[in-house]
């Protein structure tokens, strides 16, 4: 039978140096590792992880230096080119973005928050068409990341007929995720806001028919959380609806 083998007294010495020599090596190792921000970001009111976020890390001149998206649970890692200050920028194409307090990274520094985000101001356009309007904010986009791009749909979406015939105009506001094969996630749909129900069916109706041009990261297309904002203006001799997606 083998028992256990006490360590000869001559052996301590060379397991005392490796030990000094790994304690050595590691601040060396820590100061080649870039710095990064991580988190988890959460719908504010809900509490649920927000998926398929946008979020980018900028610099002291608010330039984006990184970008990814969320993952199922929310969580992100944003990896620095080098120490310095750095905020962490969340976004929903076409809404106000919302923006961490800055943080002061050394090398190797890891960062962990939670983030709970409410997106609530949606950018104005200052009365240029929506089709402008979108091609502007695609204009301030990086080379690193570009939002999804909605495809006309595969069926116009309807003013209702009850709100139409009452002379009703009004909104709805619905939040989703567009897949990276460019289709809205039907589980991922949830209202944010409206003026009536009528209104939200008719945007929640238009779901199947909707498709996009996927989100774009590095080249790649990946997944993209998006708001779509309806108006229903009734109007003499035709009301119009205005979807910005």
């Amino acid at each position: 039978m083998f028992g256990p083998h006490p360590l000869s007294p001559l052996m301590y010495p060379a397991r005392s140096l490796v030990l000094a020599v790994a304690l050595a090596v590691v601040p060396r190792l820590l100061a080649a590792q870039p710095p990064a921000e991580s988190g988890i970001a959460r719908d504010a009111k809900l509490r649920t992880p927000l998926e398929c976020l946008h979020v980018a890390l900028v610099d002291a001149s608010d330039r984006a230096v990184a970008h990814t998206v969320t993952d199922a649970q929310g969580m992100f890692v944003l990896v620095a080119p080098e120490p310095g200050v750095y905020r962490v920028r969340f976004e929903i194409f076409g809404w106000e973005t919302l923006v961490s307090p800055p943080d002061t990274l050394a090398a190797g520094a890891m960062r962990e928050h939670e983030y709970p985000l409410a997106f609530t101001n949606a950018l104005r356009s200052d009365g240029t068409s929506p089709s402008a309007f979108i091609e502007a904010l695609r204009r301030r986009e990086g080379a690193a990341f570009h939002s999804a791009s909605a495809r006309p749909p595969d069926a116009p979406i309807r003013y209702p007929g009850r709100m139409m015939a009452t002379g009703a105009s009004g909104g709805a506001v619905a939040q989703y995720v567009v897949s990276e094969r460019g289709t809205v996630r039907a589980d991922s749909w949830r209202p944010i806001d409206f003026t009536h129900e009528e209104f939200l069916g008719a945007l929640r109706a238009l779901v199947p028919s909707m498709r996009y041009e996927p989100a774009q990261l590095d080249g790649q297309p990946v997944c993209q959380l998006i708001r779509n904002n309806a108006r229903f203006e009734f109007a003499q001799p035709v009301p119009y609806i205005t979807l910005f997606n």
